[in-house]
C-alpha cells in the first residue's frame, strides 16, 4: 500500500483510545488469539440466542401440529439434558399435520370417539425425550355394544395405536429439537461464525489480540470524546 493511500486510510479511521484497534487491523496471529479468547469465554451462547432457540424449537413444533406447548430445554452435553415439550395438544391440529395422525383420529371419529391430548411431565427437573408423558382421553356417547361388529373389534386396536403412535412421534421429535439445538450452538462456536461475527463488531482490541473494549464501551467512550471536543470548542 502507497504511503499515501495509508495516511488516508488512517485519516478515515474511527477515532478510537491510542494503541487500539479494531479485529480487521490486527495480525493474523492476534485475530486466532481473539477468536480463541471469544470461544473459551462462555459468553458465545447468550440470553437473546437461547430465546430466539426457544421460539425456533416453538415454530418447529407448530409444523408438527404442537401449536399450544410449552418448551423446556437444558444442552449442555450433560446427562439429563434434552428439549421436552408439555401442554394440551389438539386433535385437529395433528390431522392437519400429521398424515398418520389423521388417518387414526379419522378412524376414532367415524367410532364416535372425541379426543383429549395432555403431554405432562413438567414437574421434573429434567426435561429431554423420556420426560414426558403422553396422555389420551377417548370419550363417546356410543358404548360397544351400539357400535357395528366391525367398529367394535376396531375401535380399543385403533385407540391403543394412536396412543402408542403418538408417545413414539414425541419422543422422536424432541429427539430432532434436541440435534438441531446442538447444531445451533456449535455454529456459534465454529472459529469462522466467531471471526465473521468480530469483523462485524466494533470492538477494541490491544496488539496482541486481547480485547481492551466491547462495542458498547467504545461507543460510550466515542460519545464522551464528542462532548468532550464540542464542550473545549465553546470554551475557545
Amino acid at each position: 500500500m502507497k504511503f499515501a493511500d495509508l495516511r488516508e486510510k488512517r485519516a478515515q479511521a474511527k477515532k478510537r483510545p491510542k494503541g487500539l484497534r479494531f479485529f480487521d487491523e490486527l495480525n493474523q496471529k492476534a485475530q486466532e488469539f481473539a477468536v480463541s479468547e471469544e470461544q473459551n469465554g462462555g459468553e458465545r451462547f447468550d440470553w437473546d440466542d437461547a430465546q430466539f432457540l426457544t421460539e425456533d424449537f416453538k415454530e418447529q413444533l407448530r409444523t408438527r401440529g404442537f401449536s399450544d406447548v410449552e418448551v423446556y430445554w437444558s444442552l449442555g452435553y450433560c446427562q439429563g439434558d434434552g428439549v421436552a415439550f408439555y401442554g394440551r395438544v389438539w386433535a385437529q391440529d395433528l390431522k392437519e399435520r400429521d398424515e398418520q395422525a389423521k388417518t387414526l383420529i379419522e378412524s376414532l371419529e367415524k367410532a364416535g370417539d372425541d379426543i383429549s391430548i395432555e403431554i405432562t411431565g413438567a414437574s421434573g427437573h429434567y426435561h429431554h425425550w423420556n420426560s414426558m408423558t403422553v396422555e389420551v382421553e377417548f370419550d363417546s356417547e356410543l358404548e360397544d355394544d351400539e357400535l357395528p361388529s366391525r367398529l367394535k373389534i376396531a375401535r380399543p386396536v385403533w385407540r391403543d395405536e394412536f396412543e402408542e403412535c403418538l408417545s413414539e412421534k414425541v419422543k422422536e421429535i424432541s429427539r430432532e429439537l434436541e440435534k438441531s439445538g446442538y447444531a445451533e450452538i456449535e455454529y456459534k462456536s465454529d472459529e469462522e461464525t466467531i471471526k465473521n461475527d468480530l469483523l462485524e463488531r466494533e470492538h477494541l482490541y490491544e496488539k496482541d489480540g486481547s480485547r481492551a473494549m466491547d462495542e458498547f464501551e467504545f461507543f460510550e467512550w466515542s460519545k464522551n470524546e464528542k462532548n468532550t471536543a464540542v464542550s473545549e470548542k465553546i470554551c475557545c
